[in-house]
């Protein structure tokens, strides 16, 4: 458990046991693992528990110089629909998440920082995914090429002023939960 300055009980129930893990399908972007699980109790699991293994993810509170943050439209399958979103995405193995952030604020927007600061990093849902999103703020951030997408990648990209973050979740225009997360961390930290 993370150290903390609060005092928070740690918890008096126990954690669960895996007994068997299968990997029961690759799909791209995420694999599916099928688990044979004992209780606490050491009772067996009347029933298989499945959870997705994704890769470690990142995103970018890109900062202008002209105090506006980058922003990209993109389209989202689970949603089918358009949604508005600090760049990011997929970690690539053998980078850190910063390295990762950094590539992809390039790829996705065209634009550069010259330096990247943690924001947060937390676990999108830990009920059915095991990886760690890592959020990250940079200032100074200049457009310097064009986009690099990926083969299925469209983006478009969008310049808000910081004075408007709050109203962007207010007015439900950005509702994607990692994002959320990140623009309110950056806002309670005074910019």
């Amino acid at each position: 458990m993370p150290v903390s300055r609060l005092s928070i009980r740690p918890p008096r129930i126990k954690p669960w046991t895996r007994k068997k893990v299968e990997n029961v399908g690759h799909y791209r972007v995420f694999d599916v693992v099928k688990a044979e699980m004992l209780l606490p109790n050491g009772e067996p699991c009347p029933h298989p528990i499945y959870t997705f293994v994704c890769g470690t993810w990142c995103n970018v509170l890109a900062i202008t110089p002209e105090d506006e943050a980058v922003f990209v439209w993109q389209y989202r399958h689970g949603t089918d629909a358009m949604s508005l979103e600090m760049p990011g995405g997929v970690v690539d193995e053998g980078e850190t998440p910063l390295e990762g952030a950094r590539r992809e604020l390039f790829e996705e927007t065209g634009y550069a920082v010259d330096a990247l600061e943690p924001l947060l990093a937390v676990e999108p849902n830990p009920a059915l995914q095991g990886n760690v999103h890592h959020a990250f703020v940079g200032r100074g951030a200049r457009r310097v090429s064009a986009p690099k997408f990926d083969d299925t990648e469209e983006c478009e990209v969008v310049l808000v002023p910081v004075a408007d973050l709050a109203a962007l979740i207010d007015e439900r225009i950005v509702t994607h939960a990692l994002c959320v997360c990140a623009i309110e961390r950056f806002l309670r930290a005074g910019r």
